[in-house]
């Protein structure tokens, strides 16, 4: 084909690839109920703020996103690209999910595929071997699961890939050295201010590139190689360095002095419980054919692959020093794992006794399968009998069981209270938690006293127990391991107990959440005693001896 040829049939490709993704989203969203809180509601947001503000002042736009590039953790220039969608579609849930989808899933499937594909494939491989790739990265079910979920991090990932390429094609670093430090560097330098955690994969890249270029220099006896790499390192250290000082001089600054390790504790389990949560990402299929896939590219020499691999290892025993890994913060170490697994399709559809058509056949099935039974309740329910094709965890839309308890007791909220009268929620998990009122009814934001929700993130909010009114749950509804939100569990059973802190409240009401939980409004007929508020923290401090009881 001519280069016109070319960038037609990949324009098309990836025009129809959009439509179907577009498609998968509408599905999906129509199927939950639009209640979205923490951070499957945070970006989505934020998206709409900047939509509004972009409309209305486009310059203050870009001078807000300029500064927040600068100093905030969370910052909103990966929802830039997406602005666009905004625009044309509005601020739904489908524009923004299928904005997420358009701009960087299918992108970075489509990059990351072809990569995987052209270092796995050999000149004898059937053409079938790419359709059963491409098909396999687009329903690559880690990419969808945050995505669905709300958030943008992906666009982190379409960075690394262009990082990875251009560290695979320099032959990490020692072909023009310093042109290619100056790529990785920028790109690795993207993937950090779209989402500051991507640090950890930048580290997980250096370190898999340095063993590998070592590894191939004393292979070879080429020792002067590795002045090259040397070269191209600083480089693309500097360039790191440079952009992140340039434009984020005071994000750096506080995170050299922020001990993340002590923050993020109550999100930090064990190892096997932190490589169960990763493990159930992905089907048993998927990791079998990853597994085979690294076999399968040692026996070959498929060095992309491996490189890859050890990347997304080293990037998991980087992230899980700190804290356990979510769906997004997983997405680089699957990233990674791709190129096995799609050297093991086309290890498969390549096999002389297998007709390629159908060997590739299976493949797409087979992926088509993990994707519905990941995300679809009914795919769920039929696939059941054969639950080894779909991932373990599944991400399905979200739902709640009782949505009449729900909206009974933000009814009574709204009922009971005055203009000046707040209400605090001691409890923080998927069935109950303030942003999930706030969600349900937004009337109710002026009125919300924001609890504590991680002891070792926000420490105890003492205002909570000025609030006239509070909601709390039998049994306690918390999100992270136990003992890791003290200061909801121990809030909420003082209330239920009528004990310490208790005996101010009286119980107005009853319902019957989702899960079986039980939840219960009460109202304070009296301030919490000093006495109270010494006794709550005199149990806090058994776990937290620098919590200091505050001024009552």
């Amino acid at each position: 084909m001519t280069k016109n040829e070319t960038f037609g049939f990949w324009i098309r490709t990836y025009l129809c690839t959009i439509l179907l993704g577009v498609a998968f989203v509408a599905i999906y969203v129509a199927l939950e109920e639009p209640i979205y809180y923490w951070d499957f509601a945070a970006y989505f947001e934020i998206f709409n703020q900047q939509g509004v503000l972009l409309v209305e002042d486009p310059v203050r736009w870009l001078r807000l996103l300029r500064g927040s590039i600068a100093t905030d953790d969370y910052s909103t220039a990966i929802l830039a690209p997406l602005m666009p969608f905004y625009l044309l579609f509005g601020g739904s849930r489908l524009s923004y999910v299928a904005g997420v989808v358009a701009v960087y899933l299918v992108p970075t499937a489509l990059f990351m595929g072809r990569m995987s594909y052209m270092e796995a494939v050999s000149e004898t491989s059937p053409s079938w071997g790419w359709p059963a790739v491409w098909i396999a990265a687009f329903l690559y079910t880690p990419f969808w699961a945050a995505t669905l979920r709300g958030w943008p991090d992906l666009g982190g990932c379409l960075a690394l890939s262009a990082a990875t390429y251009f560290l695979w094609k320099s032959k990490f670093l020692t072909r023009e050295p310093v042109i290619s430090g100056i790529r990785v560097g920028g790109y690795l330098w993207l993937a950090f201010m779209l989402r500051r955690w991507y640090a950890y994969a930048g580290i997980g890249a250096g370190i898999s590139a340095a063993f590998f270029c070592l590894f191939q220099a004393t292979k070879d006896r080429d020792f002067p190689v590795l002045l090259k790499a040397a070269l191209g390192g600083v480089c693309a250290l500097l360039v790191v360095a440079g952009a992140a000082l340039a434009f984020q001089q005071p994000l750096i600054l506080r995170i050299l002095w922020t001990n993340y390790g002590d923050i993020y504790s109550g999100y930090k389990t064990t190892l096997a419980s932190q490589l169960d949560q990763v493990v159930s990402r992905l089907s048993y299929v998927n990791w079998l054919l990853i597994i085979f896939g690294l076999y399968i590219s040692f026996l070959r020499r498929n060095r992309f692959s491996l490189f890859c691999a050890v990347a997304s290892i080293t990037t998991f025993f980087l992230f899980t020093r700190t804290q356990d890994p979510d769906l997004h913060h997983s997405m680089p170490m699957f990233l990674w794992l791709f190129p096995a697994y799609a050297q093991a399709i086309v290890a498969i559809v390549s096999m002389p006794a297998l007709r390629s058509r159908l060997s590739a056949a299976i493949i797409v099935v087979v992926a088509g399968l993990a994707f519905l039974g990941t995300f679809f309740p009914i795919g769920r329910q039929l696939l059941s009998p054969i639950n080894y094709v779909y991932a373990s965890q599944g991400i399905l839309p979200l739902h709640l069981d009782s949505m009449s308890e729900y909206k009974r007791l933000t009814d009574d909220l709204t009922r009971e209270m005055r203009p000046e009268d707040r209400f605090a929620v001691f409890a923080s998990g998927s069935v109950m938690n303030s942003w999930l009122l706030f969600a349900l009814k937004r009337s109710l934001y002026p009125h919300i006293e924001w609890p504590c929700q991680v002891d070792s993130r926000d420490g105890f909010v003492p205002d909570t127990l000025k609030s006239r009114y509070a909601v709390v749950t039998d049994p306690p509804v918390t999100h992270l391991q136990s003992g890791a939100q003290l200061c909801v569990t121990l809030s909420n059973q003082y209330i239920l107990d009528g004990k310490g802190i208790g005996t101010a409240y009286r119980r107005l009401a009853e319902y019957k959440l989702s899960g079986g939980v039980t939840g219960y409004l009460y109202e304070q007929t009296r301030p919490v005693s000093k006495a109270e508020v010494d006794a709550l923290y005199t149990d806090f401090r058994k776990k937290y001896p620098s919590w200091i009881t505050p001024e009552w």
